[in-house]
């Protein structure tokens, strides 16, 4: 899909909607059933170019907003043991290229997360642009992404505990407006 078949598609710098997106996360627990959670923090830019397939997107994500219903569970996520909040307070994502993938894209990039940088390719869902009466009138545009990460590329958990999955899918849904 090039630029000219996106209907209202517009170069520029938009702000990540934080009210409207949402970043989550889902590990299996036992092997037997997944676990999941979200982070409520977080900022970032989408910037569009003339060809979509020279845009950017970075965002940051405060460690400590890890919220996955249980306090005990978000107590210790946070602790030296996974996140190291204390000393890594923020992971990040900046992307270094996005790619075609059929109708959809696939945006690479790097993710750092407790210290650690490493290469990651989002499968992503570019779900258009469009016009928001709760913002002002705002052009807003939404995307979708995922990816699976190994939790222990980043230094997080355990080694071979049996208790916790090492891959861990990431889901985001991105609403972004158009700075004026």
């Amino acid at each position: 899909m090039t630029t000219t078949e996106i209907p209202g598609y517009v170069a520029g710098k938009w702000t990540i909607d934080t009210a409207h997106s949402d970043i989550a996360y889902t590990v299996k627990h036992l092997g037997l059933a997944k676990s999941r959670g979200n982070f409520t923090a977080f900022t970032g830019e989408v910037v569009t170019a003339d060809n979509i397939l020279d845009s950017s997107v970075t965002v940051e994500i405060d460690a400590s907003s890890v919220a996955s219903g249980v306090d005990g569970r978000d107590t210790h996520l946070k602790s030296e043991d996974f996140f190291h909040v204390d000393e890594h307070p923020v992971i990040t994502f900046r992307s270094t290229g996005i790619r075609e993938d059929g109708g959809d894209y696939v945006i690479d990039g790097e993710l750092t997360w407790r210290g650690k940088t490493v290469p990651v390719s989002l499968e992503a869902e570019f779900n258009g642009i469009g016009t928001n009466p709760a913002n002002d009138n705002a052009t807003t545009l939404g995307v979708s992404a995922s990816a699976t990460v190994n939790r222990r590329d980043f230094g997080i958990g355990p080694e071979g505990n049996a208790f916790l999955s090492e891959k861990v899918k990431i889901d985001i849904e991105l609403q972004a407006a158009l700075n004026a």
